[in-house]
């Protein structure tokens, strides 16, 4: 369910945009508190509806991105609360000429004027309340995005789900194109390997930044390190090596990825990396499972050598 809304996600906020508009509309003519006043010029009613639009877009625009976006909550409380009460005092200046001509308003028009206010301001909150809602949970989902856009940076590694509910991180090195296959999304990696994943194509657009992967049709995006690869071997009829993907353990992966950056460094420098939060007789199994499983390689000697990669066909299966 989570991937069908993923996957319809610029729907279902066009269609959230429309629905709130839609209800705002009906519930300020079906009951605007002012409508009997308007009546006679009706202009006004759509001045008053205009207002309220105004809230909207100062919102969105201003107070929402500059204020509550930067933690100034306080600031954004009294700016928020300070333009309703502007609008719905505007609101009633606006119909003061027909309030005053009324008859039976003659007595206790101060009173009348006060709940009058606040009526309107009740409504006016309302729908900014409303709109606020709606533009907290986009707020939430593009702060989420651009955490996860950072991660993989930061890591050179995506993580994914899969079918039998497991976690995978996969190096962007071996990642040659992500490809949408009717409802099934796969991963195709170096070595002719695939992966199928939960995530939706459209989510891993957003999760992974475009600064990766280039677009080849709407089904398919490529990744920049093997585009040249991409186009000059994948669509021709070849006979390649196959390699198999080698599944590693958390910390496995870890120590593989340091030594992917820092290429002929030892086991004490590995150690070092984990800050002591594993022993280095514990670093020194993990490397020889590494070398079994032939993902890296020892250079030089004991005493001055190190280790490098030789290969990338890894994930983590933690």
């Amino acid at each position: 369910m989570d991937g069908f809304f993923q996957t319809h996600r610029k729907g279902f906020t066009i269609a959230f945009n429309l629905l709130f508009w839609i209800i705002t509309c009906y519930c300020f003519v079906r009951f605007s508190v002012l409508r009997p006043m308007c009546n006679t010029q009706i202009f006004k009613e759509f001045v008053c509806f205009g207002l309220i639009v105004v809230v909207v877009l100062v919102t969105r625009w201003i107070t929402v991105p500059k204020l509550l976006s930067h933690g100034r909550y306080g600031l954004f409380w009294l700016f928020s609360i300070g333009i309703l009460v502007a609008v719905a005092i505007f609101e009633i200046l606006l119909v003061k000429p027909e309030i005053e001509s009324k008859v039976f308003f003659t007595q206790g028009k101060r009173t009348y004027l006060l709940f009058l206010f606040g009526k309107i301001f009740l409504r006016d909150a309302c729908f900014f309340a409303w709109f606020l809602v709606f533009r907290l949970y986009v707020l939430q989902k593009d702060t989420l995005r651009a955490k996860q856009r950072a991660s993989v940076m930061e890591h050179q590694s995506v993580q994914f789900s899969t079918p039998d509910h497991k976690e995978i991180s996969i190096p962007i090195d071996i990642i040659i194109f992500i490809q949408k296959i009717g409802h099934i999304t796969q991963v195709h990696c170096t070595g002719d390997e695939s992966i199928t994943v939960e995530e939706p194509l459209s989510y891993c657009k957003e999760m992974i930044p475009d600064t990766l992967w280039t677009s080849d049709g709407l089904d398919k995006i490529v990744f920049y390190q093997h585009l040249s690869e991409f186009f000059q071997n994948w669509n021709e009829p070849e006979i390649r090596e196959i390699k198999t993907i080698t599944m590693l353990s958390d910390r496995q992966f870890r120590v593989f990825n340091i030594i992917r950056k820092n290429p002929g460094c030892n086991a004490t420098f590995i150690y070092k990396n984990f800050q002591g939060k594993v022993t280095q007789r514990t670093i020194e199994r993990d490397l020889a499972t590494l070398r079994s499983k032939e993902v890296i390689t020892h250079m030089g000697t004991n005493r001055d050598g190190g280790y490098k990669v030789c290969n990338l066909n890894v994930v983590s299966a933690d």
